[in-house]
């Protein structure tokens, strides 16, 4: 039988998105999402062309420069940045070759039906109890390892269907972003329904209102003691990015969110613009974690570092890792990206600029496979939007 090798690399490609809690540990964990793109690079390389886009060689040469005078000058060993250069190169280059073979409807029409069938999946195994993470835990997983990663993959497929007004699936996808119990999920289904309706006008007329939200919620804060005392919670909590100094009783997920804002805080101070690809970890670690408390029950389950590497969220790792030049770049893909809810062609490419968005609130990684998917999917669905319009 022969192989119908577009078909192939379609489909795998694709499915490799999902891959995320198939993998064994030997040594290292050895995960299916590189046997796919092990094998997939060489059929690219044996019956397609292998082809590189400028702007992210460009990119890449940016990175590696920047990082080899950071590194450098602040004595950091180069394997955290060669490491991480190597992982964004190589899931780069093998999708922007994938989505470059197709339409990006055919892409996106075999992921939103994925999206579709693994939300489906995720009904039975959260009804029984199984997950492929946390033992005991409650929530909607699916197939991956957490709830918001699961959140993060499906929802641009969850915006595409809901705008395609296809409701059956778009509510067999929502249902199970609210079953996630994620808070990621839940500012995602918030974003899924502001976004679209979020215009000038409106911004004007809550900058008018806000005079009166200040009263009302200063009238609240002095006559509630049950909202005071969250307020001050709150302030108390986001207080220790100043300090470094915990609560002994701190739970660990505001831990990792405050403490690696503590360190980002820190890093752009000393070094404005950025300590290099790579280097959060590092500088948490061996700077600024000896000027930190961290609350005694979390260093005697040796859990003080954790999410160092990825900074619990893309905004505070770019912001820590390249300092100005990071947060100016953040500012300047977002006004760009934010441009495609103008055109109704453009709604998967909008339901990708959702994913953006949480990737900036939680995990920092560079180069998980959807990333990338969903960057040069947007930029070609962006590409052939202008182009058809030129044409007309």
């Amino acid at each position: 039988m022969k192989i119908n090798l577009n078909k192939y690399l379609l489909y795998s490609s694709v499915f490799a998105i999902f891959t995320e809690a198939f993998f064994f540990n030997f040594i290292i964990d050895w995960k299916l999402l590189y046997l796919i793109i092990f094998v997939n690079f060489i059929i690219l390389l044996k019956y397609k062309k292998l082809t590189f886009n400028i702007n992210f060689i460009n990119l890449l040469i940016f990175f590696f420069i920047h990082g080899v005078i950071s590194y450098t000058k602040i004595k950091i060993p180069y394997n955290f940045m060669l490491s991480q250069i190597l992982g964004i190169a190589v899931v780069g280059t093998y999708y922007y070759n994938f989505v470059k073979l197709y339409k990006p409807i055919e892409i996106i029409n075999v992921y939103c039906k994925m999206a579709f069938w693994v939300a489906l999946i995720g009904y039975p195994m959260f009804f029984l109890g199984f997950n492929f993470g946390q033992h005991g835990d409650t929530r909607l997983y699916s197939i991956f390892k957490e709830p918001a990663h699961y959140v993060i993959v499906v929802l641009p497929a969850c915006y595409y269907f809901f705008k395609e007004k296809k409701y059956f699936s778009f509510l067999v996808i929502f249902g199970t972003l609210i079953l996630s119990s994620s808070s990621l999920g839940y500012v995602g289904c918030g974003l899924l329904f502001l976004l679209p309706n979020l215009t000038l006008k409106r911004v004007k007329y809550f900058l008018a209102i806000t005079p009166l939200l200040v009263i009302t919620f200063i009238y609240v804060y002095n006559n509630f003691e049950f909202f005071k005392m969250r307020v001050e919670e709150t302030y108390s909590s986001l207080n220790v990015i100043n300090t470094g100094k915990f609560d002994e009783y701190t739970n660990l997920s505001t831990y990792v969110l405050v403490s690696n804002m503590y360190v980002a805080k820190k890093n752009v101070i000393e070094h404005p613009l950025g300590s290099g690809i790579g280097s959060h970890h590092f500088m948490h670690t061996q700077h600024y974690l000896k000027e930190m408390r961290p609350p005694p029950y979390l260093v005697s389950q040796n859990k003080q570092t954790d999410n160092s590497f990825d900074a619990n969220s893309l905004f505070t790792r770019i912001c820590s890792e390249f300092g100005i030049i990071g947060f100016l770049s953040i500012v300047f893909a977002l006004f760009f990206v934010s441009k495609s809810y103008k055109h109704k062609e453009l709604y998967f490419a909008q339901g990708v600029v959702i994913y953006f968005l949480l990737k900036l609130f939680r995990d920092g990684t560079y180069f998980p496979p959807e990333l990338f998917f969903f960057i040069w999917i947007f930029y070609f669905s962006y590409k052939d939007f202008l182009a058809t319009k030129l044409t007309q």
